[in-house]
């Protein structure tokens, strides 16, 4: 919408320095945005006989600001700068009071509400400092999607630190000005004069980090309260600059996210410093590498006499240029050096990737498919994740039209070949593409502190590694560059070669595991035949067995799903049908895109559903086999038996308001003699599908009824128990 004092403004601006060498006209239509703060900025400067117009309030302009102007700011000045300052004020939201070039208390009112905004102590004077503030873009009132405790912390560092970095945005939005500010508010707690503080965590700021425990007070404790909060760590702490016990607690679930031992509630330097720079303490010891260096035996004896545990490899390409180019990619040979001394590897793809425009939807299905097939010829076990990089800073407005639609191509090349999806990036970068469903985990370029994607963004939730340092290391034939890498333990990569003679089955597998996300840790952790696990997966404990024969394991019950051609063929779907109709519950579409999806996964075979027992659980759970029958000509088939049993005491212990919930899908897990058997068979179904299709969340959110039931209804499980 139009603002009409704002449409005064530009209008005036091109009216009076249209003619100006150097001044760029800014658009007529009454909306604030850069281009007529520049032009106010340009115009500013030409008023302070600075003749090389730039769009950029810079020292220069605010040292003339303070000498030529705030002197002369008194009620009745009129003039080119009174209406300038008015603009200015009009295009930051505030009323001056008019657009007539006359200086008034309206002015000063004016002045005192910017202050105010930005948690200053209001004086009414418009220094060059709070000038430069005016002339800007930047908001110092909550903005949609702001965050009111952010906007508390950054008004308490204009109000106490503004010396050291002038005024910065109190909008509520975490970004580059407020973390650079908080590093200046602790180099100024570190006794670093205005002059001498930085802005950045570099060597001498670290040398003078002290800890801090429970019991320690001051605005040193308050900073570190901040850094908790920005990093979600702190939500319903008080920023009081006092340790209390609460704040303990965060620090030490901090170091255990961030894996940064010794697990303690003192909050040192290694806190500190990976709390304010994505980096963090880059002396600290790592379990993991990357490396584009094709690695001899002397070089991975390097990096065991190094402790590594787990090293980063590129799955195809080459990197440098010219007499510096050399390949980078793996060969089967490598891998087994590398697995003969015990280490494990995590594979990356990057054949491009340092442009935005190398980013789009068709890069990345060609991505995808070069990524697997690389991978299977590696003899790579399906299941891996394939790290794809994104090496560039892009900005958070762009990443919706470049990465996602790239990542979520490489996801669906991808998928078919059991391989999953991890990315490469900044840590805005990495939560956007995990939020988006498109990767399974990050490795998170932390190493790149000064990337707007690391500044004001917390570590993601699923981050499997951490990258915070590069060095050459070893001795002679043993010397190669690397690049540290923290990790979380979340993936553990592979040590291993595919036996290739499973490879089919696990990649129906692993897909089965995108439809039914409870069965996908436990499809990852089938790898053999004819053994028996035990792979608890969220509050479920489930027990799986692959089986391999020449016949499926179909029985001749009509109520078993038969599958052919990716279809389901006996009429139990339509008895299915019959019975959601009567129910009148939304949930058919929902129920059957799960029964066909299983169905396409199958391809050939069956989908069969009864109820388990087992002597070690105490509770009844469900048994479901997973038929396939493979048209190849060999007369193989492979079962795939399940079962799955929900943890009572988990339910008891942590939720226990939803016990009522749990013995609701006891009931229905188990045949009635007086019920049809159609509907025992809809009660197993029901039982299975709540069970298993939603994904893994934390115990307290998954057994809710909006999380572990609701996914097709409690109401519909009630019914069941009475059918």
């Amino acid at each position: 919408m139009a603002d009409k004092l704002v449409l005064q403004t530009q209008q005036w601006l091109n009216l009076t320095y249209g003619n100006i060498a150097g001044f760029d006209k800014v658009p007529e239509n009454g909306q604030t945005g850069w281009a007529t703060i520049y032009g106010l900025i340009e115009a500013l400067q030409h008023e302070l006989n600075i003749t090389d117009l730039i769009p950029n309030f810079g020292d220069t302009t605010l040292q003339r600001f303070d000498e030529n102007i705030t002197p002369h700011l008194i009620n009745g000045l009129t003039g080119n700068i009174v209406y300038l300052i008015q603009g200015a004020f009009w295009c930051k939201g505030i009323s001056p009071g008019g657009f007539d070039g006359k200086y008034s208390a309206n002015i000063t009112n004016a002045i005192n509400e910017l202050q105010a905004d930005a948690g200053y102590a209001p004086n009414g004077k418009l220094s060059g400092m709070w000038a430069r503030a005016l002339f800007d873009m930047s908001a110092f009132v909550l903005v949609p999607g702001g965050d009111a405790k952010i906007r508390e912390i950054q008004q308490w560092l204009n109000a106490n630190y503004s010396d050291y970095f002038g005024i910065i945005p109190c909008d509520g939005i975490y970004q580059r000005d407020t973390n650079t500010a908080l590093i200046y508010a602790l180099q100024a707690e570190l006794n670093y004069s205005p002059d001498e503080a930085t802005g950045s965590y570099g060597n001498g700021t670290t040398s003078r980090t002290y800890p801090i425990s429970e019991g320690d007070s001051g605005n040193y404790v308050r900073i570190v309260q901040f850094g908790l909060y920005v990093n979600d760590f702190y939500s319903d702490g008080v920023f009081d600059g006092y340790f209390s016990d609460s704040m303990g607690d965060a620090v030490l679930s901090f170091r255990k996210f961030m894996i940064l031992p010794e697990y303690t509630r003192i909050a040192d330097r290694m806190v500190i410093k990976g709390l304010l720079s994505s980096a963090g303490d880059t002396d600290r010891n790592a379990d993991g590498v990357d490396t584009s260096t094709q690695l001899t035996l002397a070089q991975i004896q390097t990096l065991v006499d190094m402790d590594v545990k787990i090293i980063g490899r590129y799955l195809t390409g080459s990197v440098g240029v010219g007499s510096d180019k050399h390949d980078k990619f793996l060969s089967i040979e490598e891998l087994s050096a590398i697995f003969s001394r015990g280490l494990s590897v995590f594979p990356i793809y990057q054949d491009g990737g340092w442009d935005i425009d190398y980013f789009n939807a068709p890069q990345g299905n060609i991505d995808g498919f070069t990524a697997g097939d690389a991978a299977a010829n590696l003899e790579i076990p399906v299941g891996t994740v394939i790290y794809f990089a994104v090496d560039v800073d892009i900005q958070d407005g762009n990443i919706a039209g470049t990465i996602l639609p790239y990542f979520e191509s490489i996801y669906n090349a991808l998928l078919p070949t059991g391989y999953r999806v991890g990315i490469y990036g900044t840590r805005n970068i990495c939560n956007r593409v995990i939020s988006a469903g498109f990767a399974a985990y990050a490795f998170v370029s932390d190493m790149s502190t000064g990337y707007s994607g690391n500044l004001g963004f917390p570590m993601p939730n699923l981050w499997a590694f951490d990258q915070f340092i590069e060095f050459s290391t070893g001795l002679d034939s043993g010397v190669l560059a690397i690049d540290q890498v923290a990790v979380s333990g979340r993936d553990l990569g592979f040590n291993h070669f595919e036996d290739v003679g499973i490879r089919p089955t696990r990649q129906k597998l692993i897909q089965l595991g995108e439809i039914l996300p409870i069965l996908a840790p436990p499809a990852l952790g089938t790898i053999e035949f004819d053994s028996e696990l035990l792979i608890p997966s969220g509050p479920y404990n489930v027990y799986v067995k692959l089986i391999q024969s020449l016949d499926t394991d179909v029985s001749n019950n009509p109520l078993d799903l038969k599958i052919s051609n990716g279809k389901i063929t006996n009429d139990l779907i339509e008895q299915l049908t019959k019975y959601y109709g009567k129910i009148v519950l939304p949930i058919e579409e929902q129920k059957f895109t799960i029964y066909n999806e299983i169905a396409s996964n199958i391809k050939e075979g069956s989908f069969t559903i009864s109820p388990a027992n087992r002597p070690e659980e105490p509770n009844r759970g469900i048994e479901v086999k997973f038929n396939y029958s493979y048209n190849d000509g060999s007369g193989r088939a492979v079962t795939w038996r399940v079962q799955i049993y929900l943890r009572r005491d988990t339910v008891q212990a942590v939720q226990p308001e939803d016990i009522g919930n749990y013995d609701t899908l006891l009931k229905v897990s188990s045949y009635l003699s007086e019920a049809t058997p159609t509907m025992n068979f809809i009660r197993l179904l029901e039982t299975f599908s709540s069970m298993t299709a939603q994904p893994i969340l934390p115990v307290a959110q998954t057994i809710q009824a909006d999380g572990l039931i609701s996914v097709f209804g409690i109401i519909m499980l009630s019914l069941l128990v009475l059918a």
